[in-house]
């Protein structure tokens, strides 16, 4: 699973933009969040295709970077990102980011971007 990191200018209308090219060419965003820096902006994506998506942004000349992240589902009930946060933090993994991706039958799935991909799977997985 990736993470896409669109760069923009923080201006009015970036993220509609953003979001009306992958309308346009049908890729469904599955978990999304921004953040203003100064002059600048960063959309962050999780989309059901990947592939779409890269080629949609280029085509489209946005500036984007892209990173693995570790899906996992967790018990939806308190304390349950508390303990694997934790667990992360004594392996020495930096959480990155956090997407919330939906929640199903008493479980909700979240994506992380990780600093040490491979440790974060021995507790995520």
């Amino acid at each position: 699973m990736r993470q896409f990191e669109v760069w923009v200018e923080n201006k009015v209308g970036m993220l509609a933009e953003v979001a009306e090219i992958l309308a346009k060419n049908r890729i469904n965003i599955r978990g999304v969040a921004t953040e203003a820096k100064n002059d600048k902006g960063i959309i962050k994506l999780v989309t059901d295709d990947e592939d779409a998506t890269r080629k949609a942004l280029t085509d489209a000349g946005m500036n984007f970077k892209e990173f693995e992240i570790v899906p996992t589902r967790l018990r939806d009930q308190p304390g349950e990102l508390a303990k694997v946060s934790r667990a992360l933090a004594n392996l020495g993994v930096d959480i990155q980011s956090v997407f919330l991706l939906g929640k199903d039958h008493g479980t909700t799935e979240i994506a992380f971007k990780v600093s040490d991909l491979k440790k974060a799977r021995e507790i995520l997985d």
